[in-house]
C-alpha cells in the first residue's frame, strides 16, 4: 500500500495594495497559481507594520521587490521553515539578480519567458495572463482606433504612437490612458512646470497632425475594465524607448484582449519579439492585418494554467510532492527583520540611485550592441 503524501500548503506574500504594477502583478500571479490542485495556497500582503509570518507552511512564495519591500532585511527570510522562493519582476536579459539578492531564497521565478540562466535555482516563467470569457465584440469603426496606456513615467513613447499614426493614416483616433499611480514619479517638467502626465499629454497633442484625434484620459481601471478598453481598439500600440530592467506589464492586458498589437524594438518587449516583428519593421497597418495570430499564440503559451504548471515544476524540483518538511506544532509566527537604517533617507536614496545608474548603463550597452535581440531564440512564426 503506497504511503499517503500530504498536500503541500504554501503562503503567497505580496506587496501591499496600491495603484502600481508590482501589486497588480502579484495578484495576477496568485490568481494563476491557485488553479493548481497539487497544493493549497494562502495569500498575505506583507507590510512594514505587519510582518509577522505564520510558521505553519511548507513553502513561502514572495513577490519581493526592492522598492515595495525596501524595509525588509532579506537575510531574515531564512528563519522561515520549509522552501522559500521569490518571483522576480525586474530582470536584465538572463540576469534575475539586478535588484534581487541572490542569497536570500531557495528559488527565483523570473517573469521573463526569455530567461536563460545556468543557475539551477532560476526558473523562466511565462507572463501570468488573466483568463477572460466575456470580452466585448469588436465593432469596426469608420477610422482606425489606436490605443496605448501606462503610468506617467519616462520612455513610454505616447507621442511616438501619435506620430506613427499620423505617418500612416489620414484620419485616426489615438486613445491614451495615463492613470494616477501611487509610486510613479510625481515630477514636474523642467520646461513647463506641469505635472508629468500633463506634460506627456501636451507632447501628444503637439505630435498630432490634422486628421488625428487624440483622446487622453487619466482613469485607473480595474483589470477587467482595462482589458475591455483594449478590446475596443483597432490596434493596441506601445512604442517604448526606455532603459530599465524588467518586462512591460501594460502589454499583458492588451494581449488578453486579443486585439492586434504593435510594439517597438525595446528590451522591455523582448518576450513579445519572439512572436511579433516590431514597428517600424512591421507598420501599424501591417500589424492590424497580421499580428492577431501572434497574439493568440502568446495567449496560449502564457495562459494561467501554464503559469501554474510551471510553478508545479518548481515545487516538484524542491521535493515538495514527495517529502514535506515538518510544520511547527503548535503553529506560531516568525517576525521578519527590518533593515537597520543608520543612514539618512537621503543617503539611502543616493545609494539606490547609484545602483540604478549602474543597471541602466548595462542595459544601454546591451541595446547598443544589439545583444538583447540576438541572444533571444525566435520561435518560428506561423502563417
Amino acid at each position: 500500500m503506497s504511503k499517503h503524501i500530504e498536500t503541500p500548503k504554501g503562503l503567497f506574500l505580496n506587496a501591499p495594495r496600491a495603484n502600481c504594477s508590482i501589486y497588480e502583478s502579484g495578484r495576477m500571479m496568485y490568481d494563476s497559481l491557485v488553479l493548481s490542485e497539487r497544493y493549497r495556497l494562502d495569500y498575505m500582503e506583507l507590510t512594514e507594520a505587519e510582518h509577522d509570518i505564520p510558521d505553519s507552511y511548507h513553502f513561502y512564495a514572495f513577490n519581493y521587490h526592492h522598492i515595495r519591500m525596501s524595509w525588509l532585511d532579506t537575510s531574515s527570510v531564512r528563519q522561515l521553515p520549509g522552501f522559500k522562493l521569490t518571483f522576480v519582476l525586474e530582470t536584465l536579459p538572463n540576469d534575475p539578480f539586478v535588484f534581487c539578492p541572490s542569497d536570500a531564497f531557495d528559488a527565483y521565478c523570473a517573469l521573463d519567458p526569455t530567461m536563460n540562466s545556468s543557475d539551477v535555482r532560476v526558473y523562466a516563467f511565462p507572463r501570468p495572463l488573466e483568463a477572460v470569457s466575456d470580452l466585448p465584440s469588436y465593432e469596426e469603426q469608420s477610422v482606425p482606433v489606436i490605443g496605448t496606456f501606462g503610468f506617467a513615467t519616462q520612455g513610454k513613447g505616447f507621442d511616438r504612437v501619435v506620430a506613427a499614426a499620423g505617418n500612416e493614416f489620414d484620419r485616426a483616433i489615438v486613445r491614451i490612458n495615463i492613470p494616477a499611480s501611487d509610486f510613479a514619479t510625481k515630477k514636474r517638467s523642467l520646461f513647463t512646470h506641469q505635472d508629468y502626465a500633463g506634460h506627456l499629454e501636451d507632447l501628444c497633442r503637439k505630435a498630432a497632425k490634422t486628421g488625428i484625434q487624440v483622446i487622453v484620459t487619466h482613469e485607473f481601471m480595474s483589470k477587467p475594465a482595462l482589458i475591455n478598453w483594449c478590446a475596443m481598439n483597432t490596434l493596441n500600440c506601445f512604442l517604448y524607448d526606455r532603459d530599465m530592467p524588467g518586462l512591460s506589464a501594460t502589454t499583458d492586458q492588451a494581449i488578453v484582449s486579443g486585439r492586434p498589437l504593435s510594439i517597438s524594438d525595446n528590451p522591455t518587449f523582448r518576450h513579445i519579439l519572439q512572436y511579433l516583428d516590431p514597428y517600424p519593421v512591421r507598420s501599424l497597418k501591417e500589424s492590424i492585418v497580421s499580428s492577431a495570430s501572434g497574439v493568440r499564440r502568446m495567449q496560449e503559451d502564457w495562459s494561467p494554467r501554464n503559469f501554474a504548471k510551471r510553478f508545479d515544476k518548481v515545487l516538484e524540483d524542491a521535493g515538495l510532492f514527495s517529502q514535506l518538511p515538518p510544520i511547527s506544532l503548535p503553529p506560531g509566527h516568525i517576525r521578519l527583520a527590518k533593515k537597520k537604517r543608520n543612514r539618512t533617507s537621503e543617503d539611502w536614496g543616493k545609494r539606490l540611485t547609484r545602483k540604478a545608474r549602474r543597471v541602466m548603463g548595462k542595459l544601454q550597452k546591451l541595446r547598443a550592441s544589439r545583444l538583447v535581440r540576438d541572444r533571444i531564440p525566435r520561435k518560428p512564426r506561423q502563417a
